[in-house]
């Protein structure tokens, strides 16, 4: 029969957070699944499908525009699906990530195994906490070669994240010559704030430029990078 192999994606887990009204895992043969208010956020990273969806994709882009970075800041942790993709293709690579809401991060502990990733430090708090007393969470600036902006609550973009403080907010976190990224989910109706952000993103860094991650029909996410 054609469809004796298709396994349907079964609800294993669910829960709300002060944060996020709907957390969701899905497992569906190897792969499982991390949904945020409908709209999934992570992967397990040994699933068939991880390296052709946007968290391998960004993953595979640092490390070809960054191949000799040691340390990454990674603003927003969902199921931690990047963060295990990079300890296993830049095993040198330190990672800090915020997170605000800690019942994401008992999730992603719990059934995408984040405990495992050894060089990993994970600050539970607000990113423009982080950003605006670094000092506090023993952050300090020029530290980092990388930053990763990766915060969404399900499809919907902080918009705090969109102003000029925050902008230059991170870039001090950057060392000179440093990368920063952020991956925006670009269809339908997020397409025209996304060009707008574009464009607020070339005038804080100058040197900027974008990698689109195709989806099942077009561009579901883009990466906005910035060379600083």
């Amino acid at each position: 029969m054609v469809f004796e192999n298709l396994q349907f994606p079964k609800r294993i887990y669910h829960t709300t957070s002060d944060y996020n009204e709907r957390i969701e895992v899905f497992q569906a043969g190897k792969t499982r699944s991390l949904a945020v208010n409908n709209s999934v956020q992570s992967t397990n990273w040994d699933s068939p499908f991880v390296k052709k969806r946007v968290w391998g994709k960004m993953v595979d882009f640092v490390k070809e525009q960054r191949p000799e970075a040691t340390s990454v800041l990674i603003l927003g942790l969902g199921g931690g699906t990047v963060c295990h993709l990079f300890s296993k293709e830049m095993p040198k690579l330190q990672m800090v990530v915020v997170e605000i809401d800690k019942v994401m991060i008992d999730v992603a502990k719990e059934f995408f195994d984040l405990d495992e990733i050894t060089n990993l430090k994970v600050i539970c708090a607000d990113a423009f906490r982080i950003i605006s007393e670094p000092e506090k969470f023993d952050l300090h600036p020029s530290s980092f070669d990388v930053v990763i902006v990766d915060f969404y609550c399900g499809d919907k973009y902080p918009e705090l994240a969109t102003s000029g403080g925050f902008l230059i907010g991170i870039k001090r976190f950057v060392r000179p010559g440093g990368l920063i990224v952020f991956n925006r989910v670009y269809y339908g109706h997020h397409q025209r704030d996304v060009d707008e952000f574009y464009d607020l993103i070339k005038e804080a860094y100058g040197n900027v430029g974008n990698v689109a991650i195709p989806g099942r029909t077009n561009s579901d996410n883009i990466l906005i990078y910035a060379e600083v």
